[in-house]
């Protein structure tokens, strides 16, 4: 669980140094990116957030096996195994994006060339495109739904189990203890699918580009500031040492 925290802690540390400097250099009025950086901050953008997906699914299994198989943690999850999940994770989220991104750097742009958002995301990209926008909207969307429905099965049928295994528990106590320990983790999904759902599937009528940009915020800044907090504060050990921290500098 430790090995999977680690490389989702430093996917949120790459996810807001990919996005924040640019955006804070926005105050200073250097409101301006060349083509190859924004192509770059574009592929980096859905490379990472295609990670966090397969990181959580991961984790997902590693709950799963926790939880319904105890016994044979150690021997299923070994780090062997973790390594090849974690590698295998990195490896498929920086090649997924280059079908979209080498389509992109083919394509024509016109005079007008304001993209209205504070990074470069796909949506804000292609509306000041003058090419066909139709083939690049049905690779991100045909990658992003294999990929995304693939990960949301797989959650669903590990939780399914360790539901099942939860309610079979014979005290409150120990259902309560299983089920505290994938709270942080169903926390950090259900923020995550919920957040893309809002930016790239609800459409919005008044003002699309404000309100998504406010969601765009907290799903890159938000969140990886959150993840922290969710995971760590929720472990004893890390709580204890915290106490433990304060209890020293107070004597």
């Amino acid at each position: 669980m430790y090995f999977f925290l680690c490389n989702l802690s430093f996917l949120d540390i790459c996810l807001t140094t990919l996005i924040i400097p640019k955006f804070l250099l926005t105050f200073l009025g250097l409101r301006s990116i060349s083509f190859l950086q924004c192509l770059t901050q574009l592929h980096l953008y859905i490379a990472l957030h295609c990670l966090d997906y397969c990181l959580l699914t991961v984790m997902s299994y590693d709950r799963y096996v926790a939880i319904c198989n105890p016994l044979h943690y150690s021997l299923v999850l070994n780090m062997k195994i973790c390594v090849l999940l974690a590698g295998g994770s990195w490896f498929l989220s920086i090649i997924d994006p280059l079908p979209v991104t080498i389509e992109l750097s083919h394509f024509p742009f016109c005079s007008y060339r304001i993209i209205d958002h504070f990074f470069c995301d796909l949506m804000p990209l292609l509306k000041v495109s003058c090419g066909n926008v139709f083939k690049v909207m049905s690779i991100i969307f045909s990658q992003g739904a294999i990929l995304g429905l693939i990960s949301f099965i797989f959650i669903v049928s590990s939780y399914s189990y360790i539901i099942l295994v939860i309610m079979k528990m014979k005290t409150a106590l120990a259902r309560r203890k299983a089920f505290s320990t994938c709270s942080s983790h169903l926390t950090v999904i259900t923020m995550l699918y919920l957040s893309l759902v809002i930016v790239y599937v609800i459409p919005t009528s008044d003002d699309p580009s404000n309100s998504k940009k406010a969601v765009a915020l907290l799903n890159t800044v938000l969140i990886p500031i959150l993840n922290p907090m969710l995971y760590s504060l929720r472990n004893k050990n890390v709580k204890f040492a915290i106490q433990k921290h304060f209890l020293q500098e107070q004597h």
